[in-house]
């Protein structure tokens, strides 16, 4: 029975030291000044990943931001064991991102840091710069050739990043990489993974980007003044194109004047000859009255037959 327990002691011991002995991390804070796990993991075998995401909307009254942070945890050779990855919109823009600095300085560890800032600068004059940059500072045993730019050691720079890291010999690798551009109207600030990563055997891979882009502001909309009084709208400038073809008159058609036809004058009938009238004088035989009706109705005659004939040829 004694034999048993201490076997199984003896396992639970050697159970307990295969396992890695962590730190509590401490949560990223997504403010203003965003941090993410500075001063932890500091155990040997230990990997931290922190990327951070910003986008700043910079106004005349002051601006807004949206943050992301993807912030892992674990073993040296599966960092992503445990990941979280946080959003907030943010009534100001961010001014600074601190991250990952005095953390991984056990030996074997690994930490893998990045950093995108991006300024929209809305209706303000950006004042644009290149991003100034002091990295790489005491690092990695006098081996920089994985950092770009390098030497760079200006003093209250814009990116300031792998100063006095990885420092504990038999370095796996350093690459620091700082890229991007500051402005006037946008000052932003990067602090990471400085003093980090000083176990031997350690590898550390950390960059910082920092965009800034010029948008122009709203229009105003002018106010509109009294409106005058309406004047007469004015008659059209063109007429139609096609003129109207004048239509035309119709030809009087003559009308053809009433004919007079003339009254047929009474006839003169002649009076009735007396055989029994005796014979003028100085002869005997018929009277001469006769003859005289004659020739009136002879007169009459022609003379209806005139009037006619000049009616016709009118």
């Amino acid at each position: 029975m004694r034999r048993l327990l201490g076997l199984l002691l003896a396992s639970g011991l050697l159970l307990l030291g295969s396992l890695p002995l962590t730190t509590t991390a401490a949560a990223a804070a997504l403010a203003a000044s965003t941090t993410c796990s500075n001063g932890v993991d500091n155990t040997g075998g230990l990997g931290l990943i922190c990327n951070v995401t910003v986008h700043n909307t910079i106004n005349a009254s002051g601006g807004t931001a949206v943050v992301t942070v993807q912030e892992c945890h674990g073993a040296a050779g599966a960092p992503t064991a445990a990941c979280t990855t946080t959003t907030a919109s943010l009534t100001g823009p961010v001014t600074v991102v601190n991250q990952c600095n005095n953390s991984i300085n056990g030996g074997g560890g690994t930490l893998r840091c990045s950093v995108q800032i991006t300024n929209d600068i809305v209706g303000l004059s950006p004042g644009t710069t290149g991003a100034t940059v002091n990295q790489c500072v005491g690092s990695g045993g006098g081996i920089t050739t994985g950092c770009n730019p390098f030497p760079a050691t200006t003093s209250g720079a814009a990116i300031t990043q792998c100063n006095g890291s990885a420092n504990g010999g038999t370095l796996v690798g350093m690459n620091c990489t700082a890229t991007g551009t500051m402005a006037a109207a946008a000052g932003v600030t990067v602090n990471q993974c400085n003093g980090s990563a000083n176990g031997g055997g350690s590898l550390i891979i950390c960059s910082a980007r920092i965009s800034n882009n010029a948008i122009a502001g709203p229009t105003a909309t002018p106010t509109p003044s009294p409106s005058a009084s309406p004047s007469a709208s004015a008659s059209p400038s063109a007429s139609p194109s096609a003129s109207v073809a004048a239509t035309a008159s119709p030809s009087a058609v003559p009308t053809a004047s009433p004919v007079t036809r003339p009254t047929a004058s009474p006839r003169v009938t002649a009076p009735a000859t007396d055989t029994n009238v005796a014979a003028g004088p100085g002869g005997s035989g018929p009277s001469t009255v006769p003859v005289v009706g004659i020739f009136l109705l002879a007169f009459v005659g022609l003379t209806i037959g005139a009037a006619r004939r000049a009616l016709r040829s009118r």
